[in-house]
């Protein structure tokens, strides 16, 4: 694992996700930063095993460079890990790539976040209670 070459790679979220993400982040909030929501949000779509691709690059938005990678190496071994099983040896020759690959979870994640926890008036309580296995079982 070489954190270098994911350190220039940006991190999209979806326009609708990140308004959302958005106001879920801060002090008190479900997440302390953008990145660990962003990260459920990946876990989410790994686990229902469902991506959803970035329909244009107008869709998307920036929310955080690759410096993360640098002061949190080890998500670099889990995106490494995921890409490896997803897409074999090949894919990590390519950080964009599996870089790539960890938005499209991320996306659907995030859409399902969205639509079944953070819309909620009791957004904490909404994710708490969603977040068990039979919710996030693969359909």
């Amino acid at each position: 694992m070489t954190v270098v070459p994911y350190a220039s790679i940006d991190l999209y979220m979806p326009e609708d996700a990140h308004r959302v993400i958005r106001n879920c982040t801060g002090q008190g909030k479900i997440f302390g930063r953008q990145i660990d929501g962003w990260w459920l949000g990946l876990c989410i779509g790994v686990r229902k095993g469902e991506r959803l691709p970035f329909q244009s690059d107008a869709q998307r938005v920036k929310f955080m460079d690759g410096s993360i990678f640098n002061s949190d190496p080890w998500r670099v071994t889990h995106l490494e890990l995921l890409a490896l099983t997803k897409e074999g040896d090949d894919v990590l020759a390519e950080p964009r790539r599996v870089v790539g690959l960890a938005m499209e979870y991320a996306n659907f994640g995030l859409e399902w976040l969205g639509n079944e926890c953070l819309l909620k008036t009791e957004p904490t309580l909404s994710v708490l209670n969603r977040l068990d296995l039979s919710a996030l079982a693969p359909d």
